[in-house]
């Protein structure tokens, strides 16, 4: 989800903090296929470029079109938003591409023993995450930064840990996704005495692509969310001073009627290394459509379903939030609403005479008074560290808690925030002939979070995996639980 970020300094010190909120969808139910709408008002008109051209996303990154025409030799890219959310390209007619749409990744930086500051990581395509900052210049060992993400690479560290590339996760992992998020970034190159690390490569972005009509991609037409390409041209091979490549982004099409006689592609970018050991991980690709004509080619193979699914909060069946979590003040200073996300430019300065600990204050909706929150704490080139917060207080539709937590001197961390709670095993599904015992959410700021039912056992499984039937009762059993609460 995104590659938002919070960060701190004062005089003493340079902290950064990455927000976290979760955000998650209600699987319900889907009506019979007339019924099925993509929720676009329509308000921006029809869509049809006669050059390349850059859409600038709206906060919401939902754009509402009559009809979607993308001709032949047309590219077309998206500006991200401050949030960076996905791409919701919704239609009320028909979507017809012949042309391409490109989310990919940005490609690593190589590393470099000239200029004066760090190489920033470089930035995933729209609701795709950003590779780890290069390491410092000036030092025996600067450890790599991890690229963003729940599947970011780790950083590269002196004299023989080279970086890891970004993964979007297991095979079986996010299949529908619902949530929507894109490609994890690939963790960035060492530093030393004499060289500034090269960047991590950026993660594909995330789309969306929803007509109430039917989707078309000719045999020209090309959908890519693919992740950025590692860079070792300072080197001349794989090793620590080289920045890892970004994971596979994800591509969602859905309508009553789809064809695709293209190519569609969410592969993870090329390490560029001589040899090829590894590339990053592949994105997914997910095609839901009553009547499917699909001869056209797919990088991931895509996971398919003639049951159409919610895409936005106005689509029928509509996409409904479920818990959330944010993380909405640090030493008493309020997060903006907006975090740039920058290791050089902190986004919340502390007061000069600041100490340890430092207080993190959490607010949640839709979750259960009593829990309690990890806050985790990941600070650049270093091992992460967690805390646990006080017990969430207030009501299960808007709660608080507060974690005190120890900011190193001199560095910029990430912050994670993420929770599980006990729920009623009645209200969800046996897995496995076990009773569900818990559910646990998690997500960073800016990224798409996880729901997963643990079992009695600890068995993890995510909502993502379970059968339809069994997500819907997901779905049900948190209407009961909300209803029980108020």
């Amino acid at each position: 989800m995104k590659d938002e970020m919070l960060s701190m300094n004062n005089t003493d010190r340079h902290v950064g903090l990455r927000l976290a909120i979760l955000v998650f969808v209600c699987l319900l139910s889907c009506p019979a296929l007339a019924q099925f709408n993509s929720g676009s008002t329509g308000a921006l008109g029809a869509l049809a470029p006669g050059a390349n051209t850059t859409v600038v996303l709206p906060a919401d990154g939902i754009l509402n079109y009559t009809t979607v025409t993308i001709p032949s030799g047309v590219t077309v890219t998206f500006q991200r938003n401050n949030s960076n959310t996905p791409v919701m390209l919704l239609a009320q007619g028909d979507i017809s591409i012949s042309g391409t749409i490109n989310l990919d990744g940005d490609n690593a930086a190589p590393a470099s023993a000239s200029g004066s500051a760090v190489i920033p990581g470089s930035v995933g395509g729209p609701g795709g995450f950003t590779g780890g900052e290069g390491g410092l210049k000036g030092l025996a060992n600067a450890n790599g930064t991890p690229g963003q993400g729940a599947g970011g690479g780790s950083g590269g560290r002196l004299p023989s840990v080279t970086t890891v590339d970004g993964i979007y996760g297991a095979a079986s992992n996010f299949v529908a996704l619902i949530p929507l998020f894109g490609g994890s970034g690939g963790g960035s190159g060492a530093g030393d005495t004499t060289v500034w690390g090269a960047s991590g490569a950026g993660g594909g972005g995330a789309i969306v692509i929803a007509s109430s009509t039917q989707i078309t991609i000719a045999t020209t037409g090309v959908i890519r969310a693919n992740g950025g390409a590692a860079n070792y041209a300072y080197t001349g091979s794989c090793n620590w001073f080289t920045g890892g490549a970004g994971s596979g982004g994800a591509i969602r099409l859905v309508s009553p009627q789809v064809t695709n006689q293209g190519t569609i592609q969410a592969l993870g970018g090329n390490p560029g290394c001589t040899p090829v050991t590894s590339v990053g991980g592949p994105g997914r690709i997910r095609i839901e459509c009553a009547t499917c004509t699909l001869t056209g080619t797919t990088s991931p193979a895509a996971s398919t379903s003639t049951t159409l699914g919610p895409v936005a909060p106005a689509s029928t069946p509509p996409l409904t939030n479920l818990p959330t979590l944010t993380i909405s003040s640090v030493g008493g200073i309020a997060a903006p609403s907006s975090p740039t996300g920058s290791y050089t430019t902190a986004d919340v300065t502390l007061p000069a005479n600041t100490t340890n600990p430092v207080s993190v204050t959490l607010t949640a909706t839709n979750v259960p008074i009593g829990t309690t929150f990890i806050v985790k704490i990941l600070p650049e080139g270093a091992v992460d560290v967690p805390f646990t917060s006080t017990q969430a207080s207030g009501t299960f539709a808007s709660s608080t808690a507060t974690a005190q937590v120890n900011l190193p001197y001199g560095r910029t961390s990430l912050l994670y925030a993420y929770a599980s709670f006990t729920q009623v095993a009645s209200l969800f599904p046996v897995i496995d002939g076990e009773p569900v015992d818990q559910v646990m959410v998690a997500a960073v700021y800016g990224e798409p979070s996880t729901l997963s039912l643990v079992t009695r056992s600890g068995k993890v499984v995510p909502v993502t995996r379970l059968p339809l039937e069994n997500q819907i009762q997901v779905a049900r059993g948190w209407e009961a639980m909300q209803t029980s609460h108020r």
